[in-house]
């Protein structure tokens, strides 16, 4: 008998095919379930011995559910059977080759269109027989009853965990359970070496509360704040890549597995689950009837609010906001809207906010963006032209963004319905404080005079801090969450605001605004206002 290789190789090395002068091969087939069956529980090892015992060639393994037919172990079987390699096929037992009758019957059917003999060791049946291939139906249909009674019960305890209100089994990162419920991760787990102290090798021995670390709760606070920052997903993992470190991996999952990796989907996932804003979600997916599970759509989720309040890393206006921006991203935004300069103070590129919303005046046609250079280079005009001119329409002469964003600002100052100056006057003027904005930052002043510390009291500093700032920034996220389109108008009231808006202000700001622009001809010939 051949010496059986390692256990690895079994995995991660399928056998060679014999030549065509070999003579047909007895082949084994093993599947467990988990990768932890296989390494841990010896389960895999023990089929593999038990084949070996009853006189086969070779041995292939798979590690996947039962009620896939798309494992590559056996594909690779079914192919050498086709190809007339092998004479029989030994088996432990029959739910090995499936817990599904139709993926069970589909591979006898191969055996016996090819005329290879299937033994199984523990019900001692063979296919040479009518009565062998009558146990084997009833084993397969027992197989797949024992599946379905499993999921029966394990659809009894997710419900019994939804009627309770307790976390589901899988923890986002920077989670954990206490007494079967969320609550942030604030065990130490990760230190930059940056800010490891210069007697580090001191603290050997000691516990690891006096290291300088990270806990993964501050590690989600950190990929929230760099993602508002970066205001993209993509831009926001390279951000963390380059700040941590971070490799690539191949887990599946962030919070179980205690891995801290993302990729831009994976971040996208992980801003949007509900754990992060308290709430727990439950049916999230479905089985398909092949046995592959589906996520459903959010908000067919069943969301039980506020089962970890004091837990949550998202305010609602937070968690709008991202909503907000992932939306507004999936529809106007590309990857070249976004700079690539990461020291820039801006994260969307100049004029990125008009994508989507110019169109031709002539033809009605979405207009698309183009960039000419002057004859010395030295001066760069980017500009809006109807993607038909020539071809059918004409308006043959493209418009200057620049000239569009200066029609935007007057345009805006002149619905505001304020005037601010003489109405001739177009004048750059910065408003006054506003008598709202004096009390605020009185009463922040004088909560500075308290000498004391309370968590309350920080509370309340920090909110009228936020509340300063919306005064101050009109335009300002959490202040245009809050804001219909007359009021975001009312508050651009000079035209100092709107000429003095960054890049990211205005991509969160005019697109809340404009429903179109329409240009022929180098002019902007309409405006129009979402409602």
């Amino acid at each position: 008998m051949k010496q059986r290789p390692p256990l690895h190789k079994l995995l991660t090395t399928p056998p060679e095919p014999p030549t065509s002068t070999s003579p047909k091969l007895v082949l084994g087939y093993v599947r467990v379930s988990s990768r932890e069956q296989a390494l841990n529980s010896h389960a895999l090892e023990q089929q593999i011995a038990r084949l070996e015992n009853a006189g086969v060639d070779l041995v292939i393994c798979d590690v996947q559910s039962g009620k896939k037919d798309n494992r590559p172990g056996l594909k690779r079987l079914l192919a050498m059977i086709e190809r007339g390699e092998v004479s029989e096929v030994v088996i432990t037992r029959i739910d090995r080759l499936g817990r599904r009758i139709p993926i069970i019957r589909k591979c006898v059917d191969v055996f016996q269109k090819y005329e290879v003999n299937l033994r199984v060791l523990d019900q001692d049946i063979t296919l040479g027989n009518a009565g062998g291939r009558l146990m084997l139906n009833l084993l397969a249909s027992f197989a797949e009853m024992e599946v379905d009674q499993l999921s029966e019960r394990v659809n009894h305890g997710i419900q019994h965990r939804r009627n309770k209100k307790l976390a589901c089994s899988c923890i986002p990162f920077a989670y954990t359970t206490v007494n079967e419920r969320y609550a942030l991760d604030r065990t130490p787990f990760l230190c930059l070496l940056s800010e490891r102290p210069a007697n580090y090798q001191d603290f050997y021995q000691l516990e690891m509360e006096p290291l300088p670390g990270l806990s993964p709760a501050q590690l989600g606070e950190d990929c929230i704040r760099i993602f508002f920052e970066t205001q993209s997903v993509s831009k926001a993992v390279r951000s963390l890549t380059n700040k941590y470190g971070l490799q690539r991996c191949r887990s599946k999952r962030n919070g179980n597995d205690k891995i801290f990796y993302w990729n831009p989907h994976g971040l996208k996932r992980w801003l949007t689950n509900p754990v992060l804003q308290g709430h727990t979600a439950y049916l999230k997916r479905r089985t398909l009837p092949d046995g592959r599970r589906q996520t459903l759509p959010p908000e067919q989720w069943q969301i039980v609010q506020d089962t970890h309040p004091n837990d949550r890393l998202l305010t609602p206006e937070q968690a709008a906001q991202i909503h907000q921006i992932l939306e507004f991203n999936a529809r106007h935004v590309g990857g070249g809207f976004f700079t690539d300069d990461l020291e820039s103070l801006d994260n969307y590129r100049e004029f990125s906010y008009l994508r989507g919303l110019v169109f031709c005046a002539e033809c009605h046609a979405k207009a698309i963006t183009k960039t000419r250079y002057s004859k010395d280079g030295q001066q760069t005009y980017h500009y809006f032209a109807c993607r038909h001119a020539r071809q059918g329409c004409n308006n043959l002469k493209g418009t200057r963004k620049h000239l569009i964003e200066d029609e935007l600002s007057k345009y805006f100052l002149q619905q505001s319905q304020v005037v601010v100056v003489e109405p001739n006057d177009t004048s750059l003027v910065v408003p006054k404080p506003t008598e709202k904005l004096k009390q605020l930052e009185a009463d922040l002043a004088n909560l500075e005079k308290i000498q004391m510390h309370s968590d309350d009291l920080e509370r309340i500093k920090e909110n009228l801090r936020q509340q300063i700032q919306d005064e101050l920034n009109p335009f300002s996220q959490r202040s245009l969450e809050r804001k219909t389109v007359q009021e975001i108008l009312q508050a651009g009231n000079n035209l100092a605001i709107w000429t003095l808006l960054s890049a990211d202000e205005r991509m969160a700001v005019i697109p809340r605004l404009v429903e179109r622009v329409t240009v022929a001809n180098g002019l902007v010939k309409s405006i129009e206002l979402k409602v």
